[in-house]
C-alpha cells in the first residue's frame, strides 16, 4: 500500500511538472514580458532613489561621488533594456497579442487587468500611461548619456521628466500588471508607491531649500 500511494504521489507531481511546463513553453512570451516588467519596475525604484539620494547627499554616506554616478547610469541602462524586453516580447505573445500600433501608440489598446483607482475604471489610461513612460525613459537617459556636460539647463530640466515616469508606472503596473491585481503583490506595490512619494517629497524640498541660499 505504501508503495502504491508513493507512485500515485509522485505520479502527480510529475503530471503537475508536465502541466506547467506545458504551459510555460506555449507562454514563454508573457512570461518574459512579466519578468522583465518586474525587472524594469525594481530598476526604476533604484535609479530614482539613488538619484534622489545623489540631491539629498544621503547617497554619498555610503559611496563616493564618482561610484554613485556609475551605479546610476548602469541602472538606467539596465532599465532600458528591461524595458524594450517588456515591450519586444509582447509582439511573440499568443496568450494576450498586442499589435505594433497597440505596443507603441498611446490610447490604441484599452487593455487592463481590472482595476479601478478611487472608483475609475482605468481601462483608458493603462496601456498609454506605459507607453509614454517607456518614451520618457528613453527622452531622459539619452540626454544624460549625451547633453550632462554640453547642454546642462535642458538636461536638468528633461530629468524632471522623471517624476512623471515614476506615476505613470505606479498606475500601468497596477492596472495592468496580472500579479498586481489582488494581494500581497499589490500591497507591497502600494507601500512602495508610498516611499517613493516620501522620496520625492524629500528631494523637492531639499531643492527648495538649496534655492533660498
Amino acid at each position: 500500500m505504501v508503495d502504491i500511494a508513493h507512485f500515485m504521489i509522485t505520479g502527480l507531481a510529475m503530471s503537475e511538472v508536465g502541466a506547467v511546463a506545458t504551459r510555460v513553453a506555449s507562454h514563454w512570451p508573457w512570461y518574459i514580458t512579466r519578468a522583465a516588467g518586474f525587472t524594469a519596475a525594481g530598476l526604476l525604484i533604484l535609479l530614482m532613489l539613488s538619484g534622489i539620494g545623489q540631491v539629498t547627499g544621503l547617497t554619498y554616506r555610503f559611496i563616493e561621488p564618482v561610484k554613485a554616478w556609475v551605479v546610476h547610469k548602469t541602472l538606467a541602462i539596465a532599465l532600458c533594456v528591461a524595458i524594450a524586453m517588456h515591450v519586444l516580447f509582447l509582439v511573440f505573445d499568443e496568450f494576450l497579442p498586442f499589435t505594433l500600433p497597440q505596443i507603441f501608440v498611446p490610447f490604441m489598446s484599452h487593455y487592463s487587468n481590472g482595476t479601478k483607482l478611487f472608483g475609475w475604471d482605468l481601462r483608458t489610461l493603462v496601456m498609454a500611461l506605459g507607453i509614454f513612460a517607456a518614451y520618457c525613459v528613453a527622452v531622459v537617459v539619452l540626454s544624460s548619456l549625451g547633453w550632462i556636460n554640453t547642454k546642462k539647463k535642458t538636461w536638468h530640466q528633461l530629468h524632471y521628466l522623471s517624476y512623471f515616469v515614476m506615476l505613470a508606472v505606479f498606475v500601468h503596473a497596477l492596472g495592468a500588471g496580472s500579479d498586481l491585481k489582488y494581494g500581497l503583490f499589490r500591497e507591497a506595490w502600494v507601500a512602495v508607491g508610498l516611499v517613493l512619494v516620501l522620496a520625492i517629497v524629500s528631494r523637492l524640498w531639499r531643492a527648495r531649500t538649496l534655492s533660498k541660499h
